[in-house]
């Protein structure tokens, strides 16, 4: 037989399951006051068919002759349009100035992830997390470009990464 003796007293028990139960009904009626717009925020990104990302924002990196050159990027403006997202079948399809691709989608509980394999080799990877910029509906994003160039000394990485928002496209 199993006994559950706090200082030898059942009294001691009961204080104990009366204070668990407090705490626990105090988190449960504070969690809905951040935890609602967070589930609704989430749930606007997984059902979006549409986002349409801007970029201005990030760094470049050159490796050309085996030396990094950094820069920042600022004020260049960089538009990727993802369509016909599926989140449960991983699909979407980039709608780009040169043609539209089909994209690989990953859903997890930090966002939505987008890769995108050029016909070249190079990845692209695009982050669109279910969080808003401040004072928008706008979903804060990441998009890091995993690129190889032809230089004087051959092929050399030349890698990116920058930062905006996606809005829905409806």
């Amino acid at each position: 037989m199993w006994a559950y003796p706090l200082n030898g007293s059942s009294k001691s028990l009961r204080l104990l399951t009366f204070v668990v139960a407090g705490i626990v009904a105090l988190s449960i009626s504070l969690l809905p006051a951040w935890a609602d717009d967070t589930i609704a925020t989430f749930k606007r990104l997984v059902q979006s068919h549409s986002l349409k990302c801007m970029f201005d924002e990030g760094t470049q990196a050159n490796w050309s002759k085996g030396r990094l050159d950094a820069s920042t990027i600022k004020n260049e403006e960089f538009a990727l349009h993802f369509d016909s997202i599926d989140a449960k079948k991983g699909t979407s399809r980039l709608i780009g100035n040169m043609g539209a691709a089909d994209l690989r989608t990953i859903l997890t509980l930090e966002g939505l992830t987008f890769i995108e394999q050029t016909p070249s080799g190079n990845l692209n990877f695009t982050t669109v997390f279910p969080y808003y910029k401040k004072g928008t509906r706008e979903f804060v994003a990441v998009t890091s470009r995993h690129l190889m160039f032809p230089g004087e000394d051959g092929e050399s990485p030349f890698p990116s990464q920058r930062h905006g928002t996606c809005r829905v496209w409806e």
